[in-house]
């Protein structure tokens, strides 16, 4: 979507003889030859189709292609009649092979601009930045850390700014974080409802009024959205099938929402998840791994499964009938368990006389753009005296915090937890910092990950 936007909002300013065309989550990925009228003199294809041999060749006949993609390409003795740029590709030599389609495409622009000097590229970098995040694409990639920060420090694009006001982040510093968990959820909404057009119509807009009016409308669909994930994870786990991974089989198991629901089951139950829907003879849907296991690779060298597309953490899959149980069978054979063993790493050790608000401030810098393979700054932190464990909010009290003389230490949705630590105790914490600031005055938090009494 965004790597639409981008070509073609690029290409609108070199010539009117554009236009675009995409196709809705429901119709699957790729490229339909049929949407495409054969009048075409040059076809651009983002962000898909780097294996789709035998169409885009169909298509070539025609016309002249270009695919601008980062997904695996798969092996075939076939020729492609198009010109590629992948870094993925076998061969290329781009050092970067985690930037997202988005990424390329904006490399590709960058290129055509020192010739034509069009725009200021840079304004392009917070669309960039969104889908790269989006894409959960790797953050130990030093591009991508450069494009998340350049671009989240400079919105211009109208309609991101409208969803970051209508999500009440317009008085923050903008992180990933924020575009992880109050942005890019609402423009994906759009996509699992087969709605794209309004994603296209708010990213495109230059009216900032009428983005801000279509950002409310947004924001409420993603909150329905929230609601449909929660009760289709409640009705497929009195189904699944607690093996090596998860696997859930539906006949009408909702193709939108597959990845959504197969993320919460692979988090909840930490292991790999597939969700699939069974046609009659085969079952299709989406995974979602764990742990940063090499899903698709596994899924790929298993005899069993038909296809696995997309990437190595997220993707779709198909497995026959009749393979089903030697496919369950291979799985609970070739899967160490240990593999998904819960295992909490940290990145700084010290002890509480350690803590200062300005330490805690330079740790918060790094937090700005994690992600994939960047996780926030964790630490461990020793000799931590409690004074008093409570609840909050009082109201509710679903969560825990308890109090030393520099921390405020924070466990939420979970109102029993450390029961047995009270005043008195000396605790060793892992867990992530941060400030809060309230009338002025700053509060130094620590969020749990694990704790061990002394």
């Amino acid at each position: 979507m965004i790597a639409t936007i981008l070509i073609y909002d690029y290409l609108r300013k070199l010539t009117e003889n554009v236009s675009f065309t995409y196709r809705e989550r429901s119709t699957g990925h790729g490229i339909d030859k049929d949407d495409i009228d054969k009048n075409v003199d040059l076809l651009i294809i983002v962000d898909s189709s780097s294996s789709e041999v035998s169409n885009v060749n169909t298509l070539a006949e025609d016309m002249d292609v270009v695919i601008l993609d980062h997904h695996n390409v798969a092996k075939t003795d076939k020729k492609l009649n198009a010109i590629l740029v992948n870094p993925n590709q076998e061969g290329c030599k781009y050092k970067n092979k985690y930037i997202s389609g988005s990424g390329v495409v904006f490399r590709f622009i960058e290129l055509l601009d020192y010739n034509y000097k069009k725009v200021r590229i840079n304004n392009y970098l917070d669309l960039v930045a969104t889908s790269l995040l989006s894409d959960q694409m790797r953050m130990d990639s030093m591009e991508n850390r450069y494009f998340v920060k350049k671009g989240l420090s400079n919105i211009c694009n109208v309609g991101l700014l409208a969803l970051i006001n209508a999500t009440k982040n317009s008085n923050k510093e903008l992180n990933a974080s924020i575009m992880n968990y109050s942005i890019i959820p609402i423009l994906n909404t759009t996509t699992r409802n087969n709605e794209m057009h309004k994603a296209f119509r708010i990213l495109r807009e230059e009216d900032y009024f009428k983005a801000k009016k279509m950002a409310e409308w947004l924001v409420k669909e993603n909150e329905e959205r929230k609601e449909k994930v929660k009760h289709l994870f409640e009705e497929y786990e009195s189904i699944m099938q607690d093996e090596a991974f998860v696997l859930v089989t539906k006949n009408d198991a909702k193709k939108n929402y597959n990845g959504l629901v197969a993320q919460k089951f692979a988090s909840e139950y930490m292991k790999p998840s597939l969700i699939l829907k069974d046609d009659g003879e085969s079952y299709q849907g989406s995974y979602r791994s764990y742990n940063n296991f090499d899903l698709q690779t596994f899924l790929r060298e298993c005899p069993y499964v038909e296809y696995a597309e997309g990437h190595s953490p997220a993707g779709g899959c198909k497995i026959t009938h009749e393979n089903w149980d030697k496919f369950k069978k291979y799985i609970n054979e070739n899967i160490d368990r240990e593999l998904f063993k819960p295992t909490i790493h940290y990145d700084l050790s010290l002890n509480e006389e350690d803590i200062t608000t300005n330490l805690v401030e330079d740790v918060m810098k790094f937090d700005l753009i994690y992600g994939n393979g960047s996780p926030q700054i964790t630490v461990k932190i020793d000799d931590i005296f409690i004074h008093e464990r409570g609840l909050f909010p009082k109201d509710r009290e679903k969560h825990v915090k308890l109090k030393s003389d520099k921390l405020e230490i924070m466990k939420f949705n979970d109102p029993i937890y450390a029961e047995e630590v009270g005043e008195f105790d000396v605790v060793s914490i892992i867990g992530t910092l941060n400030i809060n600031e309230w009338n002025k005055k700053k509060t130094i938090q620590l969020f749990v990950n694990d704790y061990k009494l002394i």
